[in-house]
């Protein structure tokens, strides 16, 4: 073991790691099998968004199945990563710092050294997760994004998966397998029958994944959502967001089932692959398949979060836990960037009577769009519909699947009065069904007559009402602000109704 690589002195005093607060920037060290990371989140706010994040490959875990201890060289390289990471933090004026270490160094021989080690030179103290709590901060992860999951989640890192239950949001079995991507390439010698062998014999201890076939399998992870990227490059999928890219299962198991048979110079020739994956992707593929046969899901859906995002949740304080990821993401996305102080909730609310026969979560997205509404008014008035149209179909958003997402941003673009023959509106529109095209028209035709009716101002919409019946739109206006109906509103109430495909009356 190295010496004091650099002077330290306590970020904080919040360095019980059991108690922490969310009152400040929070930093998450993953010292994993395979990389060391430093995220760091603003805090508090309810949707993780990393103001900085870094990976160094130390590979701490090369060899451990056959040496039963960490990487001599891993260990050199890990040291003096988290001499910067630990530096970088204080210069951030992180609050709230926290360093945990997962499969590697929980099972390594001499990882209570290495622990020890890094509390000596840095100052500061690491968790080491047992294989129970790595599991569900990563399912914790999915949580915090969408928290009423239902199916399986499976984390997969360097040197072990991790499996939790999900039912409906609430945990239920769990298990960790030592079947890490670089730890199956090295026990199997880099043979796929000798790997496929490994797999199978490690879920026949896992009894309780078939039990509920038919349901979600939550896939966790960077070597998967490696093996997503590859499938959305060799698929031509038009929409590179890999938290909710969903794919059917029998698709699934035939793409994974290719990967698992290719070498690493036939990965590393494709598109999308990063050469320090190319050597272990197959393997990691390999055991997706696996989990695929045994779980037999209906769908697969990648996520963009994982164990650092859990331990994000986990230190959230408890009012905020219980806030909607989707909303909450929204509004802090129309303070930082809307220009009037008309409130989502008085626009949604102002809207509702349009979709009153639709359900929750259409309504849930009518809030979002109307939190979004006014995300474009920096833009060149020529640019400012595709702009806003392509800001929310990437922006940071958690809790929405790809044809929500693809909803949202066609709203927002319809209320900018985009031309939907746009290259970029094309790519993805028909990712979405006629009625949902058309629902995202609605939504959006009814956010611009919203701003154009208030001008921006609070407390004008309630002054008006929207009334809807099968045959009419009736907008509602009291003697004190019928001076605000001029002709550009008139318009757009018109269309409004054109669009809803019923006969519009103002009174």
């Amino acid at each position: 073991m190295t010496g004091n690589l650099f002077s330290t002195s306590p970020i904080s005093s919040t360095h019980d790691i059991g108690r922490p607060s969310a009152d400040g920037r929070i930093g998450i060290v993953d010292i994993g099998s395979n990389t060391v990371r430093l995220v760091v989140f603003d805090a508090p706010a309810r949707l993780p968004v990393p103001i900085f994040n870094e990976r160094v490959a130390c590979g701490l875990g090369r060899g451990l199945g056959q040496t039963g201890q960490l990487d001599p060289a891993g260990v050199e390289l890990a040291l003096k990563t988290l001499g910067r990471f630990t530096n970088l933090a204080r210069e951030m004026k992180v609050e709230n710092f926290i360093l945990v270490a997962t499969a590697a160094v929980r099972e390594a021989s001499d990882g209570d050294s290495f622990v020890e080690e890094i509390h000596r030179s840095f100052g500061f103290p690491v968790r080491v997760l047992s294989g129970d709590e790595e599991a569900r901060l990563g399912a914790m992860g999915i949580l915090g994004g969408s928290p009423k999951s239902d199916g399986v989640s499976g984390d997969l890192g360097g040197g072990s998966l991790d499996l939790v239950s999900l039912d409906m949001g609430e945990f239920g079995e769990s298990a960790t397998l030592p079947l890490g991507h670089l730890r199956v390439a090295e026990d199997s010698g880099q043979s796929a029958k000798k790997a496929k062998k490994i797999i199978a014999e490690q879920f026949d201890r896992c009894y309780w994944l078939s039990e509920a076939p038919g349901r979600i399998l939550y896939a966790v992870g960077g070597a998967w959502r490696a093996i997503a990227r590859l499938y959305i490059d060799q698929t031509n999928y038009p929409l590179r967001v890999l938290d909710n890219f969903t794919i059917d299962a029998n698709d699934a198991r035939s793409f994974t089932k290719l990967i698992g048979e290719q070498s690493s110079k036939s990965l590393e020739k494709m598109s999308g692959v990063a050469r320090r994956r190319a050597d272990t992707l197959p393997f990691a593929a390999l055991v997706l398949n696996k989990f695929l046969e045994v779980t037999q899901p209906k769908q697969l859906v990648f996520s963009g979060y994982g164990l650092r995002e859990g331990q994000f949740f986990e230190m959230l304080p408890p009012e905020m836990k219980q806030e909607d990821p989707l909303i909450s993401a929204c509004e802090g996305f129309a303070v930082r960037s809307g220009r009037f102080s008309v409130h989502g909730e008085e626009i949604a609310s102002w809207m509702a009577p349009l979709f009153v026969t639709e359900s929750d979560n259409y309504n849930r997205l009518c809030h979002a769009a109307a939190l979004l509404s006014d995300i474009g008014w920096t833009e060149h008035p020529d640019y400012r519909a595709l702009h806003s149209f392509i800001r929310v179909l990437r922006l940071p958003i958690s809790g929405v699947t790809h044809r929500q997402r693809i909803m949202l941003a066609l709203a927002v673009f319809v209320r900018y009065n985009g031309k939907r023959k746009q290259y970029e509106v094309q790519q993805v529109r028909d990712l979405l069904g006629k009625k949902d095209q058309h629902r995202a028209s609605v939504m959006g035709v009814a956010l611009r007559m919203a701003h154009s009716l208030s001008g921006g101002v609070p407390g004008i919409l309630p002054r008006t009402a929207l009334n809807m019946s099968n045959s009419k739109l009736i907008l509602k206006v009291d003697e004190s602000s019928r001076v605000l109906i001029g002709n550009s509103v008139e318009k757009i109430f018109h269309d409004l109704a054109d669009t809803l495909d019923v006969k519009g009356k103002i009174e």
